[in-house]
């Protein structure tokens, strides 16, 4: 992605998003204001899809709202934070390693809601037109889907596809063998958020109640991911039982409740190693008894050890002259 940052106006967005059936508007203010700052790249793929490369800061809330029509596409969020819902699903939080499969089949818009400030860096890719498809089992899976409603299905990418995925976004690969490569991940992404849809149970199994329970048990893993939690423990919680908790979790946050808890315990790490703890006590502070564990699940997280990702970030003494 070129390095160079570039301000995006609201009309300059919105000439953006056409091809991909989408408009956008500012939350809280008027007028043709600059809302992004950064790169935001488009592909045109071979199968026909269309690829949007983003890695850009929001200067101003805004929030995009698809077309009264039909459209398969996916989002991945490896930095940031979005609000996503439509008129029977949602809201459904990204943030930071998030995918989400939304399919449009013109019965309601989808939103998608960005605040200000943070950095959002991640893919959409989007398929609208069906007929302009070159596999037609492609063609006879969406032509299939043009029957259902709208829904939101979220998941979560697998590493191997997620490190494909940031290395394309820091440019390693550049010109035709980016192409190609590009070409090959974007299917594979497209696999796995069709898997999402027959996967997933309708959101609105999810009840408005059990979405607050739920947000209970998540800001207790944002705030104490330390403590020695268990799925009977966070259950009660939440007020229903450990299978319920294991089903519904992953419906409303894209990520089963320990993978949530493992995130936030290793986001809480990389803060204290930051700052200069140790990994013994980075590990220790976050609930790991043994270093071991907690350098095996750090470094397939950060994709590098703790101790390296310490020495690159913590300050070294001046020496003396």
């Amino acid at each position: 992605m070129p390095p160079s940052a570039e301000r995006y106006s609201l009309s300059a967005l919105n000439r953006l998003g056409a091809p991909h059936g989408a408009d956008y508007l500012l939350l809280n203010d008027g007028g043709d204001r600059d809302v992004l700052e950064g790169s935001v790249v488009q592909r045109d793929l071979a199968f026909g899809g269309l690829l949007v490369l983003s890695r850009v800061r929001a200067l101003r809330s805004y929030e995009a709202r698809s077309r009264s029509e039909f459209r398969l596409s996916l989002a991945w969020l490896g930095q940031g934070e979005a609000h996503l819902r439509t008129r029977r699903d949602g809201p459904l939080r990204m943030v930071g390693d998030t995918a989400v499969t939304m399919l449009e089949t013109g019965d309601g818009p989808i939103h998608a809601s960005h605040p200000a400030g943070p950095m959002l860096q991640g893919l959409n890719l989007s398929v609208r037109d069906i007929q302009g498809l070159t596999d037609e089992r492609l063609q006879d899976r969406l032509t299939a889907l043009r029957r259902s409603r709208s829904r939101l299905a979220p998941w979560r990418m697998p590493p191997a596809l997620r490190d494909g995925v940031c290395s394309l976004l820091e440019g390693y690969w550049e010109d035709d063998l980016a192409a190609l490569l590009w070409e090959g991940v974007a299917l594979q992404m497209l696999a796995h958020a069709l898997k999402a849809l027959d996967d997933g149970p309708a959101a609105d199994a999810v009840s408005e109640r059990d979405r607050g329970l739920l947000r209970r048990v998540h800001e207790r893993l944002v705030e104490e991911p330390e403590a020695p939690h268990t799925l009977a423990s966070l259950a009660a919680l939440a007020c229903m039982s450990p299978s319920a908790l294991r089903a519904k979790f992953p419906r409303v946050y894209g990520q089963s409740v320990f993978d949530c808890l493992r995130r936030q315990r290793l986001e809480r790490a990389g803060r204290y190693l930051r700052e200069g703890a140790s990994v013994q006590q980075a590990a220790h502070f976050v609930g790991y008894r043994h270093a071991s564990n907690f350098t095996t699940a750090f470094r397939a997280h950060f994709g590098m050890p703790p101790g390296a990702w310490r020495r690159d970030r913590v300050p070294r003494p001046a020496r003396s002259q």
